[in-house]
């Protein structure tokens, strides 16, 4: 999304940002830092606005606040909207691509990578430092050292996504709760509290996320995550790309996850 917005959307977005959040973006002295840090404010605020029950609301008008854990999250301001207990965001970003996770009576975390990220250490002696021996066990057994990577990059962006909920929620984490290979599948947390999507988009970036299970609702287990997926961007294009080519699902590494 980043470089396909060009100067007018980006003095558009501007003016849907209040003056503090305004003075924050402009502080930044990189360029890039500026229009990252711009895009993703527009894309929060274009999009949260759409979740009021009867129309939309003014990107502009909207308040957030942070919540007992230090998070930012919506302050809804009139009783027709939705309560904002039930609604939950979370925003990761690279620098060709940045997503914005919207859920309902969840908590979210979502985490995007470039396929083709730079990983300037071996990569087995940097997972030895962050990830747990089973982990390490998996990468090593892959011969093919790109494929390699790419499991490396699957697997971290998973746990990143797990560590961005975990957050959210003023949790403790470390890198061996995500395992690749559950040691005890009786004691596995991972099917009775969280549930996991891994996406490939476009080719080019993997998008992991993860939402806290809604206890109040019976569901089968296994079950996939209902997604929609769409490429935004901010007053100009919404296309839905659920369905397409474009967005494809990675099971077989969260088939094996355990927290």
């Amino acid at each position: 999304m980043p470089e396909e917005v060009n100067k007018f959307y980006m003095n558009e977005y501007l003016q849907i940002l209040p003056q503090c959040e305004k003075d924050n973006v402009l502080s930044l002295r990189e360029y890039q830092l500026r229009k990252r840090a711009l895009l993703a404010r527009a894309l929060v605020r274009t999009t949260i606005a759409r979740y009021q029950k009867s129309s939309r609301v003014d990107p502009k008008l909207l308040k957030f606040k942070k919540n007992v854990h230090g998070k930012p999250e919506v302050e809804w301001q009139h009783a027709g909207d939705f309560d904002q207990l039930q609604l939950h965001f979370n925003i990761s970003h690279t620098t060709s691509l940045i997503a914005c996770g919207i859920t309902m009576n969840s908590p979210i975390g979502i985490d995007v990578e470039e396929k083709q990220r730079v990983i300037k250490n071996n990569i087995l002696s940097f997972a030895r430092r962050f990830f747990c021996p089973h982990e390490v066990e998996h990468l090593a057994s892959i011969c093919d050292p790109e494929d390699q990577r790419q499991e490396f990059i699957k697997l971290w962006t998973l746990k990143e996504s797990y560590k961005l909920l975990s957050s959210y929620k003023n949790a403790d984490f470390k890198a061996s709760e995500i395992l690749v290979k559950p040691v005890d599948h009786t004691s596995n947390l991972f099917a009775r509290d969280f549930r996991f999507a891994l996406l490939e988009l476009a080719g080019t970036h993997y998008a992991a996320i993860c939402v806290e299970k809604d206890n109040t609702l019976e569901e089968k287990e296994g079950s996939p995550m209902n997604l929609k997926v769409w490429k935004t961007i901010p007053l100009v294009e919404d296309e839905c790309m659920s369905g397409t080519s474009s967005v494809l699902s990675v099971d077989g590494l969260i088939n094996q996850l355990s927290i």
